[in-house]
């Protein structure tokens, strides 16, 4: 089946049939924010809906409460096609983020696959995946080889733009803290030895250190704690940091560079040092460009102005890469703002999160995804072409 051959509005019509539900479960999930790990509500109200449209479901999928993974076969063999839903809140923001607008694509998109795996063959999955924000409920399922079975897995995140794909950062997060020796500060100060001074070297040593990074490289990251009081010699400091780049073999580079800083500035001072990880690593997001062509031809034929990634690094980092090392993978945007200023991780892209034009965004882009799962299970060479560009990056 050729694109011209792809009746967009059969998808539209089918897309339509689960909109109410879908408005509804988007809107829940936005009005009731949960933070990672503790997703029961939104877990809940996806699963009821899976089930209820013959999706077999397990739910604390991966040994993760508020995890699951809903399995729908078709007739008929056919590509393993992943679908990818988040839906953790942030403290004090609620869905500034928008994930849950990703819960409704991933979930929105399952339902209306489910009569192409019956006409054409297939099975398709929708992986519930709590905690992006924090623990990165993806870097275990990838490692556990949750993904290696899916022949693709495919989301979409809330932007102020239409892209196919939006290569991500590999990012490692450390926390550094410094133990000295408390002191007077006027009458003994010989006696002590200062955790705030490390820390302060420490701070100094990873800005000269920028300058001599890649510039598709980031090293960030604030300090926690700086000490008790003026008079008293510090004996203990912490800080966190994140650091970042475009590939992870360089982040790993720079990452012992770092942890160089932080020695050094522990010797320089006569403290002790610990340079620990604080969050899980992600790995860079490896965005297969044929499974993005596809996408971007789909989003262009319902009339979207796409953004072409062409394996671009955007600044940002998610466990969706990890999952890119596992499986083909692409990590679409959609725009929710509709021509406002509106920044992620902000009141006012939460406020987009939960408006029409946002829902109404997330349905076209679900025609989009079918569209693109279409493709897949009619043409062969589709699928031979993505996996010998995985094969190759992978190599």
């Amino acid at each position: 089946m050729k694109q011209s051959e792809i009746n967009l509005n059969d998808i539209h019509a089918e897309v339509e049939k689960y909109e109410k539900e879908l408005r509804e479960l988007t809107l829940y999930i936005h009005d009731n924010p949960e933070l990672g790990l503790k997703e029961v509500k939104a877990c809940k109200a996806q699963v009821e809906l899976l089930e209820k449209y013959g999706f077999e479901v397990e739910t604390g999928f991966c040994g993760i409460e508020t995890a699951y993974k809903a399995c729908y076969k078709g007739s008929k063999q056919g590509p393993k096609i992943a679908m990818l839903a988040e839906y953790d809140a942030l403290p004090g923001l609620g869905h500034g983020c928008g994930h849950n607008l990703i819960a409704m694509v991933g979930v929105g998109s399952g339902l209306a696959m489910r009569h192409l795996a019956d006409e054409y063959g297939g099975e398709i999955y929708v992986i519930g995946t709590p905690a992006e924000e924090t623990e990165g409920a993806k870097v275990d399922m990838a490692a556990a080889g949750v993904f290696d079975e899916f022949d693709v897995a495919m989301m979409a995140h809330p932007m102020n733009l239409w892209m196919d794909t939006g290569n991500t950062m590999a990012i490692n997060g450390r926390r550094i803290s410094f133990y000295g020796k408390t002191a007077h500060a006027a009458a003994a100060p010989q006696e002590g030895k200062n955790a705030l001074d490390a820390m302060i070297n420490f701070y100094n040593m990873v800005n000269a250190l920028r300058q001599q990074t890649k510039d598709d490289a980031r090293i960030h990251g604030v300090i926690l704690h700086g000490g008790e009081a003026a008079n008293i010699i510090p004996d203990f400091t912490d800080a966190e940091f994140y650091i970042r780049a475009a590939k992870s073999p360089y982040l790993e580079e720079l990452t012992k560079k770092v942890e160089d800083c932080a020695k050094g500035a522990a010797l320089g001072t006569g403290t002790t040092m610990k340079f620990e990880h604080h969050q899980k690593d992600f790995k860079d997001l490896n965005s297969n460009l044929y499974l993005a062509g596809l996408q971007a031809d789909s989003m262009e034929a319902l009339g979207i102005d796409v953004l072409r990634c062409k394996g671009e690094s955007m600044p940002g980092s998610t466990d969706l890469g990890d999952v890119s090392y596992s499986c083909p993978a692409i990590h679409s945007t959609f725009d929710i703002s509709d021509g406002k200023p509106c920044g992620a991780h902000t009141a006012e892209f939460a406020e987009c999160a939960g408006s029409d034009y946002g829902i109404r965004q997330g349905l076209l882009i679900i025609e989009a995804f079918v569209a693109t799962a279409l493709k897949l299970m009619t043409d062969e060479t589709h699928l031979a072409e993505i996996k010998k560009e995985f094969q190759k990056v992978n190599k």
